[in-house]
C-alpha cells in the first residue's frame, strides 16, 4: 500500500506483484475512492477471476464508499442478470465484476465504459490460467483509451508481460518479496500414508491433532463431496465448496464458515484465491496441486496479515514425495515429516526408507529380468539370422547347380508346352474344318436353289405352251366358223 497508493493517485499505470495477504485490495481501493468525481457515471472498473473474490472486493469498497455516498455494484455469473443490469443502469461510480458477466453486459449495451478513468485487473495470473485472456482484452478495448490500467498479480508470466506491453504506458513496477516465496511463519509438514488409508488418516488428524479453523484442499469436486460426507458420518462438521454449486449455496457456505458455524471447509482451487477469511490456523492438502503456484496460493490462506499457520500435506507415493522436495527447493521452505503422539494416527504412517529400499529391489529385479529377456531375445535373433543366411546360400547354389528335381521339372515343362501346342493345333484344325463345312453347305444350298429355279422355269414354259395350244385350237375353230 505504501508503494502503490502514491503512483495510483497520480494516475500512473502500475504493475504490482506480491505475496497473498499483503493488502493488495486497499492498495488500489483507497486511491480509486479518493479520485472519484461527483459526475454520475461509471468511473472505475475492477475485474476479478472468481465470484467470491468479486464479492469480497466489492464489500471492501463498500466499507469506505458508503460513508462518502459512492455507489458500488458487483456483477458476476450465477446470479440474476436482470437485477444486475438494473443496478448498472443506475450508474454506480465503481463496478466490480468477473470477465464473463462483464462481457455479457457489454454485448447487451447495458455497461458503458467510455467515461471510465481506471481499470484494475486483480489476480491477473489467475484470470489467464482460467482462460479469460480474450475477455480481458475485449474489456480493455471497450474501455476509454485514456484510462489508467492497474494490474495486480502474485506471479508475472509471459502472457501478463504481453498485456502490460499492449495496454499500459510507462508502467511502474512494484515488487514485494520474492516470487513464489512461501510465508516464513507457516510450518509445513507432510504425512506419507497408503492411498486406502487416506480418509482414515484425515479423520484421526481432526480427532486428535488439528483443531480450529481449517481449509482442506482437493483437486476435484467429486473428492470434495465424498470427503464432506465421510467426515460428517464420523461426527466431524465440514462443508464442501466447489464450482458446480449455485451462487446462493456458495454464499451460505462461505458466510457460515466466516461466522464459525463449522470449522472445516473442503474446497477446490476455486477457493484458493480471493477468499479472505481471518484466523485460518490450518491448511490441509488432501491432494497435492499440479502446479507450484497453486500450492503457494493454497498455503497463503493461513498466516495472513502477519499471523502464523500450519500446513499438512498428505502423500501416498514416492513421486509425490519427490514433488514435495521440489516444492522445498522452489520456495526455499523446509517441509518435514509430521510429528504426533497419537498412536492411532501413527498406525497409518509409512516408513519411506523401507519403501524406497523395496522399490529399489523391485526396480533392480525388474532390470535384471529385463536384461535376461533382452539377452535371450538377442540370441534368438542371432540364430534366426544364421538360419536365414544358410537358406539364402543354399538357394544361390541351387541356381548355379540344378539338381535332378530341377531337370525333371524342366522336362515336364517341355512336355507340357508340347502338349499345349498339339492341343492348340487340334483346336485350330477343328475350327478350320467347321469353316470349310460351312462353305460347302453354302455352295450346295446355292446349287440347289439354282436347280429349283431351272425346274420352275421348265414348268412355267410347259404351262405356257399348253395355254398357247388351247388358244390356237380356239382360234382355229373360230376361223372355221
Amino acid at each position: 500500500q505504501q508503494k502503490a497508493i502514491p503512483h495510483i493517485l497520480n494516475g500512473k499505470d502500475v504493475v504490482g506483484r506480491s505475496e497473498t495477504g499483503s493488502g493488495k485490495t486497499f492498495a488500489f481501493a483507497l486511491p480509486i475512492i479518493q479520485n472519484i468525481n461527483n459526475v454520475n457515471n461509471i468511473q472505475s472498473l475492477v475485474v476479478c477471476p472468481t465470484r467470491e473474490l468479486a464479492m469480497q472486493v466489492a464489500d471492501e469498497f463498500k466499507k469506505i464508499a458508503q460513508t462518502l455516498n459512492i455507489k458500488v455494484c458487483a456483477v458476476f455469473g450465477g446470479s440474476n442478470l436482470d437485477r444486475q443490469i438494473n443496478a448498472v443502469k443506475k450508474n454506480p461510480e465503481i463496478v466490480v465484476g468477473t470477465p464473463g458477466r462483464l462481457i455479457d453486459l457489454l454485448k447487451r449495451k447495458a455497461l458503458n465504459l467510455s467515461m471510465i478513468k481506471t481499470v484494475v485487473l486483480d489476480e491477473a495470473d489467475e484470470m489467464l490460467d482460467m482462460g479469460f485472456r480474450e475477455d480481458i482484452e475485449k474489456i480493455l478495448k471497450f474501455s476509454n483509451k485514456l484510462r489508467q490500467t492497474v494490474l495486480f498479480s502474485a506471479t508475472i508470466p509471459d502472457e501478463i508481460k504481453e498485456i502490460i506491453s499492449n495496454y499500459q504506458t510507462d508502467s511502474v513496477f512494484i515488487e514485494i518479496g520474492q516470487e513464489n516465496k512461501a510465508i516464513d511463519k507457516i510450518d509445513q509438514h507432510y504425512l506419507f500414508v497408503e492411498q486406502k488409508y487416506k480418509k482414515d488418516t484425515i479423520k484421526e488428524l481432526f480427532w486428535t491433532d488439528v483443531f480450529g479453523r481449517t481449509i482442506v484442499f482437493v483437486n476435484t469436486k467429486r473428492y470434495a463431496e465424498e470427503l464432506e460426507s465421510f467426515l460428517n458420518k464420523n461426527k466431524i462438521s465440514a462443508k464442501a465448496l466447489h464450482g458446480d454449486m449455485r451462487q446462493g449455496e456458495r454464499k451460505r457456505v462461505i458466510d457460515g464458515y466466516k461466522q464459525g458455524k463449522f470449522d472445516i471447509l473442503i474446497a477446490t482451487d476455486v477457493a484458493s484465491r480471493g477468499i479472505d477469511i481471518k484466523n485460518v490456523k490450518y491448511v490441509v492438502n488432501y491432494d497435492l496441486p499440479q502446479q507450484l503456484e497453486y500450492y503457494v496460493h493454497r498455503i497463503g490462506r493461513t498466516a495472513r496479515a502477519g499471523e502464523s499457520g500450519q500446513v499438512v500435506n498428505l502423500i501416498t507415493n514416492l513421486s509425490q514425495l519427490s514433488y514435495m522436495k521440489e516444492i522445498e527447493k522452489q520456495t526455499g521452505a523446509s517441509i518435514g515429516v509430521y510429528q504426533t503422539n497419537n498412536d492411532n494416527l501413527q498406525m497409518y504412517f509409512v516408513d519411506t526408507k523401507k519403501l524406497a529400499k523395496k522399490t529399489n529391489r523391485f526396480i533392480s529385479q525388474n532390470k535384471f529380468q529385463q536384461e535376461k529377456r533382452v539377452s535371450k531375445k538377442a540370441e534368438f535373433m542371432a540364430s534366426k539370422k544364421q538360419k536365414e543366411n544358410k537358406q539364402n546360400e543354399h538357394k544361390k547354389e541351387e541356381k548355379f547347380k540344378p539338381s535332378y528335381k530341377n531337370k525333371n521339372a524342366e522336362k515336364s515343362k517341355k512336355n507340357n508346352s508340347k502338349n499345349n501346342f498339339l492341343k492348340d493345333a487340334k483346336k485350330q484344325g477343328k475350327i478350320n474344318n467347321k469353316q470349310n463345312n460351312k462353305k460347302i453347305a453354302s455352295k450346295t444350298e446355292k446349287s440347289k436353289s439354282g436347280k429349283q429355279q431351272k425346274v420352275n422355269l421348265k414348268k412355267s414354259s410347259k404351262a405356257g405352251n399348253k395355254d398357247n395350244k388351247k388358244t390356237n385350237k380356239w382360234y382355229g375353230k373360230f376361223i372355221k366358223k
